[in-house]
């Protein structure tokens, strides 16, 4: 059988591109497949027991037995096992853990940014948020956008990120970052790039909860639920820019 192996972040450059097709026999696993890959590529050796698995965007165990086209993605740490924490939640982001994540002594600047719930949408009132996302997805889309602020600014140290998902009442916060570094242009930076570029590519979408109705916002799309409010008029869906998060 054929099955599909994506690599990101470093093990991309091991194996020379973001996907390896793989003839495996019927029945091998995960684990099979690591093996197949290793015997392919030896420097994989040292890096694949080190890394999360996802079969078909779920996770998965090394015993997980294989089909015919499923894609095994190998999630490798965001920060070279680092302390950075990435995560997608339901329940309350807890900041503290989200900033004790990044701190340590060599590090003179933490920069912590805190989206919350505003009470409203291009002056319309807002009772709250509701935000959703295919988990798996969007825990991959953060910890690249992650890797890739550490790529731009090497002095960072650590740079978390936690996204809630669900339903938020009015100033809950729904995503907090954190990064540190020696000096603070570093932190301001990497910071702004990570949730400037999470609200751009990352896989979580949001809908306005407003007093007369719901809008779903994708892209530079409005798109009320059922295309109008609870008296019969349709809001804007074609305006640019929304509530920042």
């Amino acid at each position: 059988m054929r099955v599909r192996a994506l690599m990101f972040a470093s093990l991309r450059d091991v194996v020379g591109g973001r996907s390896v097709e793989m003839e495996l026999p019927e029945g091998s696993t995960v684990e099979d497949l690591s093996r197949a890959l290793i015997a392919r590529h030896p420097l994989l050796a040292d890096r694949l027991p080190r890394v999360r698995v996802a079969v078909n965007d779920a996770m998965a165990e090394l015993s997980r037995v294989l089909c015919e086209g499923d894609e095994v993605a190998y999630l490798p740490p965001v920060s070279g096992g680092g302390p950075d924490l990435v995560e997608v939640v339901e329940a309350p982001i807890d900041v503290a853990a989200v900033l004790g994540s990044v701190q340590s002594n060599d590090c003179g600047a933490v920069m912590l940014f805190l989206g919350t719930v505003r009470d409203n949408f291009r002056g319309l009132p807002v009772l709250g948020m509701e935000y959703e996302a295919h988990r798996a997805l969007a825990e991959h889309g953060l910890s690249e956008v992650v890797a890739e602020a550490r790529r731009r600014w090497p002095a960072v140290r650590a740079a978390s990120v936690v996204h809630r998902i669900g339903r938020m009442d009015l100033g809950e916060t729904s995503v907090a970052v954190a990064v540190a570094a020696p000096h603070r242009p570093e932190a301001f930076e990497a910071g702004r790039f990570v949730i400037d570029r999470l609200k751009e590519t990352v896989p979580i979408w949001k809908r306005e909860l407003l007093t007369d109705g719901e809008v779903w916002i994708e892209g530079d799309e409005r798109i009320p639920r059922g295309c109008g409010n609870a008296h019969g008029a349709a809001h804007p869906v074609h305006q640019k820019e929304v509530s920042a998060t």
